[in-house]
């Protein structure tokens, strides 16, 4: 057997290969194992020691790197940030033999750190701990950004809080490492290391674990990126999409439009309109006027509203809306109604009313107001034309009153062959209120195109051709039916009247107005027939109707009303009766003494001259008009 002379003692040169290849092998060999083989010399136990001690620490380290290795190509591989977080804390734990590893992220907005992952924990208290700013061990590393630690917690000074303090206790934490988890000088939380009992971290534990701490830090952050770029992306996405959708709403208003002005260009009427925009929304359309809007039933009796609970407020409301911004107005109540004002010089209150059939679609509320400004453009246009044809109208029936002018001229001046100039002509005043005498005109001559209408200054003159009243004899009760006529006082002529006569026929009717008004009476149809006398008698004067009539049977109502008399219906009843006194009776059926006894009387308060012929005509001709007053 070779053997290694020491001078002093000789050593056995297979025993050094046996533990030479036990430490190859990476067997840890003991020092007393080494000093029983070799007691004979120190030196060699010594140095065999020390180099399974450097073996030793060697692999530590280089289980360390890789774990270190592993744990940053995770980093790579691996997409779950949770599951990442917890795979550095079970190494943490792994590696450094500690009892309990967590991590906790910190919170800037808050400013305290929560834990986010662990292992080793006995109780629930620690996965559920939320350190507040400046507490404990936590605090302190935060604070610093540098690794703390502490052999026994319990007497650290440390600013303590109890509900720190009550996860501490539940873990029976006695020994506490914590190191920074920091990425570009900001701290995004904190990697720990505890133990059940008193221990000394070694330079090499904290190392370690703030290379761990380095990879968590890499972590979060790539996870903070991550979902920002995902944010961004989603915000970028749904722009995209936002801006593809404007632009698919923005080409489908042009078409539109489009659509709509050309039904304004090429003549169409509001029917076109209503059906295309119908077409398009999928919905059922309407158009109010401003008489049915303002209507007390209104929206009750409109069929169109039927199933809906609007208030007549809410519309009104809507309309205003429409009115003061050009759009359309969703109505309070109803999700799928829609209403926009059809704004014209003249149609102030006139609405387009939409009801969709489905939920709206982006920019359908647009749509609705560029069918209302189409409607609007077509009724300026109709009222332009109106507008003209009317002045047409007017100016030649001036003329043909006036008389001053040949046929011949007036015809060459009629643009149109609607317009009836042959006559004779039957003739009708009407006197309205001045703000609806465009509206009568415009019901008038579409009853009756042939017509021609002038404005006077009492009110509205209509012409109609005697052919047309023969084709149409019940014109003047079409005329009323159609409420055009609502609120006003007409006089209409039964009489055909040449040309030459209509100026001095036109007068008596506005006479015959200007009487009934001095009546009281400003409302209905009434034929100039009725009241020729009258106009003979107060025509140029009719302010005197009332004087006469108080001249004449004043002293009779004052005795009526202070008498709790009959005199005045007695003394018309007498002379309806021919002035025969038992007649007289008969129609009042009471007793010819009575008759006789209340002539009498109107002796004494009329004087008894009441009975001769003249006295008689102006009485009788009083107790019509006041029977005439009373009964319109």
């Amino acid at each position: 057997m070779a053997e290694v002379d020491d001078a002093m003692n000789t050593v056995s040169a297979r025993a050094v290969s046996e533990f030479l290849n036990a430490l190859s092998r990476g067997i840890e060999l003991d020092r007393s194992a080494i000093s029983d083989q070799f007691r004979n010399n120190p030196d060699l136990v010594s140095s065999f020691s020390d180099l399974s001690a450097t073996l030793t620490r060697w692999k530590q380290k280089d289980r360390e790197r890789s774990a270190l290795l592993e744990s940053a190509s995770e980093l790579i591989r691996v997409r779950d940030t949770k599951k990442l977080l917890q795979k550095l804390v079970d190494r943490a734990r792994t590696l450094i033999g500690c009892d309990i590893a967590y991590l906790s992220q910190y919170y800037p907005e808050t400013n305290d750190l929560r834990v986010q992952a662990s292992r080793g924990a006995i109780s629930t208290k620690l996965k559920t701990l939320r350190v507040p700013p400046g507490i404990g061990l936590a605090g302190q590393v935060v604070h610093d950004r540098a690794a703390h630690w502490t052999s026994n917690y319990d007497l650290t000074s440390l600013p303590h809080e109890r509900r720190v303090d009550s996860a501490v206790s539940a873990e029976r934490m006695e020994s506490l490492l914590g190191v920074p988890m920091v990425v570009d000088g900001e701290v995004l939380g904190a990697l720990f290391a505890a133990n059940r009992y008193p221990h000394d971290f070694t330079s090499d534990e904290i190392t370690l674990l703030s290379a761990l701490a380095d990879h968590a830090s890499v972590v979060l952050k790539t996870a903070r990126l991550m979902g920002e770029l995902a944010d961004a992306a989603r915000a970028s996405a749904e722009a995209e999409e936002s801006a593809a959708a404007r632009a698919s709403t923005l080409r489908r208003l042009v078409e539109v439009e489009e659509q709509l002005t050309q039904l304004v260009l090429q003549g169409h009427g509001v029917s076109a309109v209503l059906d295309v925009t119908s077409e398009m929304l999928d919905a059922a359309l309407v158009v109010i006027e401003s008489g049915r809007l303002d209507s007390p039933n209104f929206p009750n009796d409109e069929a169109f509203f039927d199933g809906l609970k609007v208030k007549k407020a809410d519309i009104n409301s809507a309309l205003k809306h429409s009115r003061e911004t050009g759009r359309s107005a969703q109505v309070a109540g109803a999700e799928q109604l829609f209403a926009a004002s059809v704004v014209t010089h003249r149609r102030q209150h006139s609405g387009l009313f939409v009801r969709f059939n489905g939920d709206p679609a982006d920019g359908d509320a647009n749509i609705v107001a560029q069918a209302a400004q189409s409607l609007a453009l077509i009724r300026m246009n109709e009222q332009a034309r109106a507008d003209a044809d009317n002045r047409v109208r007017g100016e030649l029936a001036v003329d043909i009153i006036a008389g001053t002018r040949p046929l011949s001229e007036l015809e060459a001046r009629s643009r149109t062959e609607t317009f009836s100039l042959a006559g004779p002509w039957h003739l009708m005043t009407i006197q309205a209120n001045t703000e609806a005498d465009d509206r009568i005109v415009a019901r008038l001559t579409r009853i009756e195109p042939r017509i021609l209408i002038t404005q006077r200054s009492p009110g509205i003159t209509v012409l109609i051709p005697s052919s047309v009243r023969k084709e149409r004899p019940t014109l003047a009760s079409l005329f009323k039916e159609s409420a055009a006529l609502d609120s006003s006082l007409v006089i209409v002529s039964e009489t055909e009247y040449p040309r030459a006569q209509l100026n001095n026929a036109e007068n008596e009717m506005w006479s015959c107005i200007r009487i009934l008004n001095s009546l009281g009476i400003y409302m209905g149809l009434y034929p100039t027939e009725d009241f020729a006398p009258y106009t003979a008698m107060f025509g140029s004067a009719p302010e005197q109707v009332e004087r006469f009539m108080d001249n004449m049977l004043g002293p009779l109502h004052r005795w009526d009303r202070g008498h709790s008399a009959d005199l005045t219906s007695t003394l018309r009843e007498y002379f309806e009766s021919g002035m025969n006194i038992r007649r007289t009776a008969s129609r009042m059926s009471v007793h010819v003494n009575t008759v006789k006894q209340r002539l009498e009387r109107a002796d004494l308060v009329l004087g008894e001259e009441w009975r001769a012929p003249e006295m008689s005509f102006r009485l009788q001709v009083a107790l019509r008009l006041d029977k005439l007053r009373s009964s319109l």
